[in-house]
């Protein structure tokens, strides 16, 4: 039962982290072409990488 419940967290945190790592390159393809400015690009970058943390 343990070995179960580790692998859960391990698939969620996993998850969790693919999930940031997405919202970052879709937040930098969204600089790249100017739709958003440096600080919106740096503002949802900070908040990413705290939730990530």
């Amino acid at each position: 039962m343990l070995n179960g419940m580790y692998t859960n967290d391990v698939t969620k945190t996993e998850r969790d982290r693919f999930v940031s790592e997405l919202k970052l390159f879709v937040n930098r393809r969204l600089f790249d072409k100017h739709i958003i400015s440096e600080d919106m690009y740096i503002a949802a970058k900070e908040l990413l990488m705290k939730r990530a943390d």
